[in-house]
């Protein structure tokens, strides 16, 4: 048998405790506001917070009387999920713990401008009064005011003059913030950072070199795949400070510059999930700010969980770390869940996470192969600068058979380490010249040491037809190439330093034993800071090569 439910069997108290947990945090509400003027199709938006008051104001499609009436629902909502980021009817409800009322304006294309007023403060202090009258047992359950009745009664809806509200879009205005959360709101940098994480802002092209190439690229990618990829010009105001914000990306968040974007579609077995842009770091270091290195999953430019939620996808974090980039996706039937931590389970989910893994190994080893052609360089100029040093003071070692030997040794290593990079196409293509040349000095620097160590053996005084040997190592020198300009990269000044450039998290107890082992061993074992700066960097580059 059916039970009839009434309106009494709906509690007022659910509007505080959906709103609570969904919204915990004050800017969330800014956050809801911004994504209903993104669904409207709005291009630009202002948020301006001034004295105790916020002002919202988008330039969007707006709402006609009908669907004003309906934005008040609670859990319905008309906007199509597979389209819109919001669309579970509760986020106009989003700021009823942060201000006493909520006025919001809206005008459509074809309708006269209308106006919702919500009595937020009235509501809370009748709910705080059921509280404590039900604490003091003066008040049961059956007398408790149904939401129903809390609504009509604290809501009001008015049309208005067109001359009161002309342009169409829609403004919404918080009055009379709580102090408590205006504190948070009125630091600008803050706000600024939280809106920068969540809303599909525009990339700075003033600030980073890649970003018109990024947008291009991600809505070329979309368009073929009959996706949207939305993006909206946000100008923030906090009392006097007025700013357009952008993506939080820059060129300063790298030790040198971005290496060019890497782009992956996100697809398996047919289905198409989006794209993920990352930029690289060009030295082999982690990026510098600890909130934005890695990946951030959006949907519709609005981030779904944080960015360590996606380091399991990459295995180790030392190559997730030094990227910058985010997974845009535009499914429409990958639904964020309510908090926007993740999304909703489902099969399609799983499909999206498998991708994703596929995503990661892409980036992966992309990562690995741009080290190993970053260590062919460092390697190739140390080859070429050792060389020249070499060929420089041949002379002086000419009769020197023990000094002879030791470089002789030097010089094997040398072509042996660049030849084995050669065989496995370990440098890049456009240096494979150049280590060539670097081989082929070697060896013939090898040939004419050995011709002084048999010379000396025999106690033949060095004779010279044609060219002497100071002439033939000028020769060398010149053939070989130009020492290339050695890229910053961040090098350890401690043993804990080698793990936190390498993003491995270290206790307090494991920090003191990794100071004890550096200052009894690594510090005792070199002959001078030089040499230990040495150590450090070849420790460094082992362990990354193990993690790699």
């Amino acid at each position: 048998m059916s039970i009839k439910i009434t309106k009494h069997d709906i509690g007022a108290e659910i509007i505080s405790i959906l709103t609570k947990g969904m919204y915990p945090d004050p800017r969330d509400a800014l956050r809801e506001y911004v994504q209903n003027g993104v669904d409207a199709n709005a291009k630009n938006i202002e948020i301006k917070i001034r004295g105790n008051s916020i002002v919202i104001e988008d330039d969007g499609e707006g709402m006609d009387e009908g669907t004003m009436r309906k934005a008040i629902r609670i859990g319905i909502s008309d906007k199509n999920p597979k389209i819109d980021v919001g669309f579970r009817g509760i986020g106009i409800y989003s700021s009823f713990h942060l201000c006493d009322n909520l006025y919001i304006y809206s005008k459509s294309n074809n309708d006269a401008p209308h106006l919702l007023i919500f009595d937020f403060k009235k509501m809370r202090e009748i709910l705080h009064q059921q509280q404590t009258a039900r604490l003091k047992g003066r008040l049961s359950g059956n007398e408790l005011v149904d939401l129903q009745s809390l609504l009509e009664k604290h809501i009001e809806f008015r049309a208005l003059e067109l001359d009161k509200f002309p342009k169409m879009g829609t403004r919404v205005e918080m009055i009379n913030l709580d102090p408590n959360f205006f504190k948070s709101l009125s630091k600008f940098d803050e706000v600024a950072e939280y809106l920068r994480q969540v809303v599909p802002l525009y990339f700075d092209p003033e600030r980073f070199r890649w970003a018109q190439e990024i947008e291009n690229r991600i809505s070329e990618i979309c368009k073929e795949y009959k996706a949207e990829f939305k993006l909206v010009n946000l100008t923030l105001q906090v009392n006097m400070q007025i700013k357009k914000l952008y993506r939080p990306y820059s060129d300063d968040l790298f030790e040198e510059e971005p290496l060019k974007p890497l782009f992956k579609e996100i697809k398996t077995r047919g289905y198409f999930f989006g794209v993920a842009w990352g930029c690289l770091n060009s030295s082999r270091s982690k990026i510098s700010d600890r909130d934005l290195r890695g990946f951030l999953v959006k949907k519709q430019g609005f981030a779904i969980g944080k960015r360590i939620n996606v380091a399991k996808y990459f295995g180790r974090t030392t190559y997730f770390d030094r990227y910058i980039g985010e997974i845009i996706v535009v499914h429409p039937d990958l639904l964020p869940n309510a908090p926007r931590t993740d999304f909703e389970i489902s099969s399609l989910r799983v499909l999206f996470y498998e991708a994703l893994s596929e995503v990661a190994n892409y980036f992966n080893e992309k990562a690995n192969e741009y080290q190993e052609y970053t260590k062919g360089d460092e390697q190739l100029d140390e080859a070429v600068k050792r060389l020249k040093e070499l060929e420089a003071n041949i002379s002086f070692y000419a009769e020197n058979t023990e000094q002879l030997i030791d470089i002789i040794v030097e010089v094997r290593r040398i072509h042996d380490e660049i030849e084995g990079r050669l065989e496995r196409k370990a440098l890049r293509k456009e240096r494979k010249e150049e280590a060539e040349s670097v081989v082929e000095s070697a060896k013939a620097l090898e040939r004419e040491i050995q011709k002084f160590i048999n010379q000396t053996r025999k106690g033949i005084k060095a004779e010279y037809r044609g060219k002497s040997p100071e002439v033939k190592a000028i020769e060398r020198i010149k053939r070989l190439p130009e020492i290339k300009l050695k890229k910053h990269e961040k090098l350890p000044e401690n043993l804990t330093e080698v793990f936190d450039i390498l993003g491995i998290p270290i206790s307090e107890q494991l920090k003191k034993a990794l100071e004890l082992i550096d200052e009894r061993f690594i510090q005792a074992s070199a002959s001078n800071k030089a040499d230990y700066f040495l150590i450090l960097k070849n420790l460094k580059e082992e362990m990354e090569d193990l993690l790699a």
